[in-house]
């Protein structure tokens, strides 16, 4: 029986030599045709970085900064993200980015990314970080199905403030990607307990001060009709205190007057006029706040993009960037360099890339799949603050997609 048995693996492992060198031979001649193709084996963040690396401009991340980040992604292994992203001035002629990722609730990130933590396979120095411990925490609660957190938390940003060279040890800031958050009525408020009374304070390390809990309870409780939160966040990399959340779905001629009513102190004319010009060259405007023990900051963040999302294959951004640097808030070499940057890494011509056939952070580690991941401008954001000082910053992003394959084809 042994003996028939290792026959059968033999002949099956002819067969399957025969097929590889077809499947080689085939991929050969796509190279050919397609150079940016890839194959992606493991889903590690290091494989997407060294993939889109040639697409990317010394100029707008420096060799340097890209190894660095290469280096912090080397630590972060595993299937933690199939979605992440830079960070960079579009003002200034430095060429260092910050780095993001996305860790989602689906697809087994979430459970990746404790393994992760929990496995100590992380460098010793990372968890040496009370920083560190805090994500821990975080995700280990996250990542209990008896916890609140499990579906009220979606995913969550890890965002590295790379572009800080004095930074030894990677600190991420931490952003929450919640549901829809509102208050309508009072007995909403115990809704939104999950965040003010459990995530947020695990990430602070201690409770959340009740004169932050009540102005976040304030802000949700304010919002215009259909706007809600999204996001919220905790910025344990630098020295600021309180958190941060983003609105979506607040019409643009609201945002003043809803900054207004809930404390905001600046320019109501200045920003007006600000907005107003964006609307101009932008169909989409979310709304980044900071929150602290003295209420709300003056420093207001305009998340701008475009509605619907057609990713690379969106054409206004030309027109937005050119507004950009008519204001000066933008130089004319970073219009160029992030408009090249757009595109798509296709594993297989065969299969060319739509948005119907592809579906978004598919897991693709098997011949059954064809995945292709979109290098794009996911947003542009503008920081107003009321001393009436304006900047902008980039954030390219890049999202693995993937289709299965017609099973004629294999």
């Amino acid at each position: 029986m042994n003996f028939g048995l290792e026959s059968t693996r033999q002949i099956g492992n002819v067969f399957e030599n025969v097929k590889n060198a077809f499947s080689q031979e085939r991929q050969s001649l796509h190279h050919m045709i397609l150079p940016s193709q890839f194959c992606v084996k493991t889903n590690y963040t290091i494989e997407y970085l060294q993939t889109i690396e040639p697409h990317i401009s010394k100029q707008l991340i420096s060799s340097k900064n890209y190894s660095e980040i290469k280096n912090l992604a080397n630590h972060l292994h595993g299937n933690i993200t199939t979605f992440f992203g830079f960070e960079t001035r579009l003002n200034s002629t430095s060429n260092r980015s910050d780095y993001l990722l996305a860790v989602s609730s689906k697809n087994g990130e979430r459970e990746a990314l404790l393994q992760l933590i929990k496995s100590g396979n992380l460098p010793e120095t990372f968890m040496k970080k009370d920083e560190w411990k805090k994500v821990g925490d975080l995700v280990e609660a996250w990542s209990n199905p008896q916890s609140s957190l499990n579906n009220n938390i979606r995913g969550l940003w890890l965002e590295f403030d790379t572009a800080n060279e004095d930074n030894a040890t990677p600190i991420p800031g931490i952003f929450l990607h919640t549901i829809p958050l509102r208050i309508d009525t009072p007995e909403d408020i115990t809704k939104v307990s999950w965040l003010t009374r459990e995530a947020l304070p695990l990430l602070s390390g201690g409770t959340l001060s009740e004169t932050i809990e009540q102005h976040l309870i304030d802000a949700l409780t304010k919002l215009p009709k259909n706007a809600v939160v999204f996001q919220a966040a905790v910025m344990l990399s630098r020295e600021e205190t309180g958190i941060r959340i983003v609105a979506m779905r607040i019409p643009p001629h609201k945002i003043v007057s809803y900054l207004k009513e809930i404390g905001w102190t600046g320019n109501k004319e200045e920003l007006s006029s600000l907005i107003d010009e964006i609307t101009a060259h932008a169909s989409r405007i979310n709304v980044q706040i900071q929150i602290d023990n003295k209420g709300i900051s003056p420093r207001i963040g305009l998340e701008c993009n475009f509605s619907p999302d057609r990713l690379h294959e969106e054409s206004k951004w030309s027109d937005f960037l050119d507004y950009l640097i008519d204001k000066n808030l933008c130089l004319p070499e970073k219009k160029n360099m992030l408009l090249e940057f757009v595109g798509v890494n296709q594993e297989d011509p065969a299969y060319e890339f739509d948005f119907i056939s592809y579906k978004a952070a598919a897991k693709m580690q098997d011949s059954r799949y064809s995945s292709a991941l979109v290098r794009y401008l996911n947003h542009i954001k503008i920081s107003y603050n009321k001393e009436g000082e304006i900047d902008a910053k980039a954030y390219p992003g890049i999202r693995l997609f993937g289709r299965e394959k017609d099973v004629s084809y294999q």
